[in-house]
């Protein structure tokens, strides 16, 4: 199991668009701005989940890969830590999954804080490929957490000012 320090417009993000929590994204944000840590970001090399989508699926895949060669990792849950640690302008710290032992040793991690619990840690390798396939397939699109970021920016501009109010009034 490997923790890597990603930038945004490396991983790949959920199609969950737009976070379901304006409040759980601004409390990750503040935590972000003050220093704290954030759990991992669980992903897979896209090498590893490209072999599980659907034909068409990754014909669509193929063309968002030629626009986007930085994007090397499909996230698995952390839609709001990664948005929250982009608009802090933090790097991304994503546990990768390239086994099944590396998800049972992340399970070992929920204790220490390092990760959430999340489903994830309840499947395969092979199931949470599948699991990607699927969602992909009910939103055939993708995006990188920095498009995904930069998207909810120009369109929810209220949770930008307010996260703007506190950017100037408590991390001077």
């Amino acid at each position: 199991m490997n923790t890597l320090e990603l930038n945004p417009n490396q991983i790949i993000t959920l199609n969950d668009y737009p976070v379901h929590s304006d409040s759980v994204l601004s409390e990750y944000y503040k935590n972000c701005k003050l220093g704290e840590d954030v759990p991992f970001v669980p992903v897979i090399r896209k090498e590893i989940v490209r072999k599980y989508l659907d034909p068409n699926l990754l014909e669509e895949f193929e063309r968002f890969e030629h626009q986007n060669p930085f994007a090397e990792y499909f996230m698995l849950d952390g839609s709001h830590r990664t948005t929250a640690l982009t608009l802090a302008g933090c790097k991304i710290t994503a546990i990768i999954y390239e086994t099944d032992s590396d998800i049972e040793e992340a399970k070992k991690l929920v204790a220490t804080g390092q990760i959430l619990q999340n489903g994830t840690l309840e499947h395969s390798l092979k199931e949470n490929c599948e699991i990607l396939n699927r969602h992909f397939r009910e939103k055939p699109y993708f995006m990188t957490v920095e498009q995904k970021t930069e998207k909810m920016k120009r369109e929810n501009s209220s949770l930008f000012q307010q996260m703007n109010f506190l950017k100037r009034n408590i991390f001077k």
